[in-house]
């Protein structure tokens, strides 16, 4: 016997290599999610991708115990808004197999009976809650509430001709019906199944305990986990670092659990000299775990699912520390050296010891893990979840209720409507929401192309590209509409320009290029003359102590009181200010610390002075023939560099906001989570580069003499923009460039007014004029929980000509990708784009989704509780798993659909780019993207759908025609189907500095609040 009571389990050395693939394939169903600082969209059920998505979701759900898809009462609430039509119903039931025979004689078939059943939201209850229902009220002698007059009439006809017995004087029709409902009711019980089996029992000794002991293990061993895991992972954020975690978390556990006089807590006496014991013969981790599982009396057939459940029993955790053992460089300040199969011997070994504490207590101090058995099954029962709805279903139905007498009619019923269970109802729910939201956009693109196929744009005098993101559809449309003569496209946010970024005050460069890409390159911001003022070094260096001396301090208990009682009165004005009237705070804040936050004139470092690279190091910049790749790639694909105007504007986004731990989730995708700004400094660098530009004529590309990029930055929290490197801007280019900017400033105005009315604090019929405050205050506010809301509207990614979506509403939940098909007969550029553009989207789109359907268990949940643990994540209150996922005040608004991905393509060429790259292939096949391919020829649209693409056919032509769109959202809330939007192809813009009120009235001379040309990117 051990120290712990049990048998002691000899450990093989096949067994310890065993343990190493289990937790590497139970690994894989851990959250990717990493540090908020590099918070990356992604696949929340990445794990699940070689499944059909129908099927992925219930697998999932079963495993995690969380939703696939939107309740039942909210696709009802879809139903009676319009959202979902009766076609789309019947659209999605249609293929239901042997769909044309009735259930039972006389009886809806099954067709019939799916296309019903999916129209009535009947609550079941469950347990004890049916159990009080059907002895304590009615239910089972009165009519349901379901039915209408006809029907009613029907089953009182029926009640009437089976009545049996006299009939009660003065009782009507009650008797009839009372005799009728109980014989239903006891025919359906009679041959009614016993309730389905929850699922195999989960081999996790924890769960065996709680169900004969009523005690559970994991609420002696989870607050200690979260402790050790926080204190070992932490960035800094602690006074007194945990002891020795260079060597690893095992072994820090061990050192420090493994003391005289051994641990605090009661169920762990006898750990010290077991840890001890391991330390001194040099025990892995992975010996360890196989050691721990012996003590938890787990067969080795379990092995597997135990350490499966036991790493997602705390995943949160177990995710974030396979992330710093797999991606170091994401690790905010200093990399730890973390091993999954280091945290599961950690948790297995305080597992056995908890174990063995719960069951001495409950059972006796001579039990053993071994003495606990199952409680024993009882007689099944029938289902009276099943009877309950079988019988409500059977009065709304179009049967004759008599039919049941026969025990096989009655059995078919009962099996129908339990094979037509609640998650098969939301699935055809979902897949009709879904239609509909398909058809709308679809038939949108179809007749706008209609009717702007013969139109032209006017000829643009400046042209800018922005990232594909959603949010910056409305700021090209705004623009566009505004000014006509401005030309946009839209690229990836990292423009090419794979980089590893150090700006002048970070501390530590980071990767800005999509998570999928490894970035070769450094490319490092510096002050022109490569040094920094004395002065503002000095005062850099100042407020650097200071803010040390602060955080530290506030931390201890005397320099911290002191602090409290110097700074407190002064903070508490601050603190007044950022909460109460936060816009004054900050625009004051910003008055204030203008001349100290002047920092130098500086330029990015993008091309390589001296070859080779620093030792194993990334290269120190761009040669010139790497710079050249990079531009014609992006010149080449969007058909940017077929006409090039005067100006170009090169837009990157992100977003700043206060008080807000997943501001980083606001930000660019295609940089991995950082901003987007420095991307396009850099490739406005590289594009103005005389080298460059005659790398590219050797390849056949002209960029006119007078051309000039504009590298700039979008907030696409307060919509205010910055630009860079002004002051190289030629002489000849410097009006067009203000004029450029004026332009773009106004459409930043109106679309800050667009996305206003989607906050319920902001009046409904708030001005664009006072739009740019109202966003702008959110963004400062240190009590908004929704300083934006992100991604929240998309659904869409469109890959093609501008020419095709110019001048259409598409309400903010669009993907703009430039493609030009024309420039592109080998298919390579549409391929690259494809499979950039497309599991990016998808993972912003699929990480939406599961936060919304279920905020809890695949989102974080509500912000209110949430506390940052150690630069790592959030957790509700003090202590809780590391919560991943999205909070609910960035998905309230989503509508959880499948990205649609729109491809100006034959459907021939997409089938030969699936069939080239598996990847891309498995997503669509398998239905997490929904591909259609738009012919750059015809127009005809075919979508893919069991593996082939299939006509779309229109089922609207007509769709609003408003001059701006202002006119078609204003003073609505929710979400607005499309509109045509005809100012984008109106000959004169207007001055460039006028800004439209939402039915179209200049306002002239409008300068928008915020909307300054700062120098160097916000951070």
């Amino acid at each position: 016997m051990n120290q712990i009571g049990m048998v002691m389990y000899p450990v093989r050395e096949d067994r310890r290599v065993a343990v190493a693939d289990m937790v590497a394939r139970a690994a894989s169903l851990l959250p990717e999610q990493a540090p908020l600082q590099t918070f990356v969209h992604h696949n929340t059920l990445h794990a699940f991708e070689h499944l059909p998505f129908e099927k992925a979701v219930v697998r999932a759900a079963r495993l995690f115990g969380t939703e696939p898809f939107q309740s039942e009462a909210a696709f009802h609430g879809h139903l009676g808004s319009g959202r979902i039509q009766r076609g789309d119903l019947d659209a999605v039931v249609g293929p239901v197999t042997g769909g044309d025979i009735p259930i039972v004689p006389g009886g809806p078939t099954r067709r019939e009976f799916h296309a019903l059943r999916l129209r009535h939201l009947l609550d079941v209850p469950r347990g004890p809650a049916l159990r009080r229902l059907l002895h304590e009220t009615p239910q089972l002698s009165r009519f349901t509430v379901h039915i209408g007059e006809r029907r009613r009439a029907e089953l009182l006809r029926q009640a009437r001709r089976d009545r049996r017995g006299p009939a009660v004087p003065g009782s009507g029709a009650r008797a009839p019906v009372e005799q009728l409902l109980e014989r239903l009711w006891n025919r359906l019980k009679r041959v009614a199944p016993p309730p389905r089996e929850a699922g195999r029992p989960s081999p996790r000794p924890r769960d065996r305990i709680l169900a004969v002991t009523g005690a559970d293990p994991d609420e002696l061993v989870h607050p200690l986990m979260i402790r050790l895991c926080a204190a070992f992972l932490d960035q800094g954020v602690a006074y007194w670092p945990m002891p020795e975690r260079e060597r690893g978390f095992l072994g820090a556990f061990r050192r420090l659990y493994g003391r005289g006089g051994g641990p605090p807590d009661r169920f762990l006496r006898g750990l010290a000299p077991e840890l001890r014991r391991q330390e001194a013969e040099s025990w892995t981790a992975e010996r360890t775990v196989a050691w721990a599982l012996g003590e938890l009396a787990v067969p080795e057939r379990d092995w597997a699912a135990v350490i499966q459940a036991t790493l997602l029993s705390l995943r949160g955790w177990a995710g974030m520390t396979r992330q710093f053992e797999h991606r170091p460089d994401r690790s905010p300040v200093e990399a730890r050296p973390a091993r999954l199969v280091d945290h599961l011997a950690v948790q297995l070994t305080l597992d056995a010891y908890a174990a063995r504490h719960v069951v001495a207590e409950r059972l006796g101090g001579r039990a053993a893990l071994t003495d606990i058995d199952r409680p024993p099954r009882l007689a099944p029962e029938p289902d009276l979840e099943l009877v309950y709805e079988a019988f409500v279903l059977a009065q709304i139905m179009p049967v004759d209720t008599a039919v049941f007498a026969d025990a096989g009619h009655a059995a078919a019923w009962l099996a129908e409507v339990r094979s037509f269970d609640g998650i098969e109802r939301r699935r055809l729910l979902h897949l009709a929401y879904e239609r509909r939201h398909r058809i709308g956009v679809l038939d949108a693109l179809a007749a706008h192309h209609a009717l702007t196929a013969t139109r032209r744009s006017p000829r643009p005098v400046f042209q800018a590209v922005f990232c594909i993101d959603e949010r910056e559809e409305s700021l090209r449309r705004h623009l566009e509409e505004h000014f006509p003569r401005a030309e946009t496209f839209g690229y990836a946010g990292f423009f090419g320009v794979a980089m590893i970024y150090r700006g002048l005050e970070d501390v530590r460069p980071r990767p800005l290029c999509p998570v999928g890409v490894t970035p070769r390159h450094l490319v490092v911001e510096e002050p022109v003359g490569g040094t920094w003022p004395p002065r503002r070094e000095s005062s850099h260096r100042r407020r650097g102590a200071w803010g040390r001396l602060v955080a530290v301090g506030n931390r201890t208990l005397v320099r911290g009181g002191a602090l409290a009682l110097v700074g407190g009165l002064a903070h508490l004005f601050g603190l007044f200010g950022r909460c109460l009237l936060p816009h004054l705070s900050h625009s004051w804040s910003r008055r204030l610390g203008a001349g100290a936050a002047a920092g130098p004139v500086t330029r990015l470092a993008v091309e390589r002075v001296l070859t080779g690279t620093s030792g194993d190091g990334p290269l120190r910049g761009y040669s010139v023939s790497e710079m050249a790749d990079v531009v014609s790639a992006v010149l080449r694909t969007t058909g940017l560099g077929r006409a090039l105007c005067p100006v170009v504007l090169v837009v990157g986004h992100g977003s700043s906001s206060l008080n807000n731990p997943h501001e980083s989730a606001h930000d660019c995708g295609a940089t991995g989570g950082g901003r987007g700004g420095p991307n396009a400094r850099a490739f406005a660098a590289m594009a103005n580069h005389p080298g460059v530009r005659a790398n590219l004529r050797d390849r056949g590309i002209h960029l006119p003499e007078g051309t000039w990029f504009v590298g700039a930055y979008h907030d696409t929290c307060d919509d205010s923009m910055t630009y860079y490197d002004e002051d190289l801007v030629p002489e000849r280019c410097r009006a067009e460039v203000g004029r450029a900017q004026q332009a773009v400033a106004a459409a930043c105005v109106l679309a800050a007014h667009e996305r206003s009315r989607r906050f319920e604090s902001a009046p409904a019929d708030l001005s664009p004029g006072d739009a740019p405050v109202h966003v702008g205050t959110r963004a400062v506010d240190l009590g908004q929980p929704r300083p934006e809301y992100g991604h929240a509207t998309n659904a869409v990614c469109v890959v093609g000509r501008r020419s095709r979506t110019r001048g259409l509403f598409l309400d903010r939940r669009a993907f703009l990708v430039s493609y030009d098909p024309d420039g592109d007969p080998s298919g390579e550029l549409l391929a690259g784009l494809l499979l950039a553009a497309g599991p990016v989207c998808a993972g912003i789109n699929l990480e939406y989704y599961f936060s919304h359907v279920d905020p809890v268990g695949y989102g974080c949940g509500t912000k209110l509780p949430h506390n940052i643990t150690g630069l790592l994540g959030v957790m509700d209150g003090h202590a809780s798993d590391l919560r991943t996922g999205l909070p609910w005040q960035m998905v309230e608004i989503h509508e959880p659909v499948r990205l649609l991905l729109v491809v100006e393509a034959e459907p021939e060429r997409l089938a030969a780019i699936l069939r080239t790259h598996p990847g891309l292939n498995r997503l669509v096949v398998n239905g997490w993207i929904r591909l259609v391919a738009w012919s750059p020829d015809s127009g005809a649209m075919r979508v893919f759908r069991h593996g082939a693409f299939v006509p779309h056919i229109p089922e609207t032509t007509a769709f609003p025609v408003v001059d701006r769109s202002a006119r078609f959202y204003a003073g609505e809330r929710g979400h607005l189907g499309c509109a045509h939007a005809m100012a984008a192809f109106e000959a004169e813009p207007p001055e460039a500095c006028d800004v439209f009120d939402p039915i179209g009235a200049p306002v002239v001379g409008h300068e928008p609040a915020g909307h300054g040309q700062r120098t160097r990117e916000p951070r």
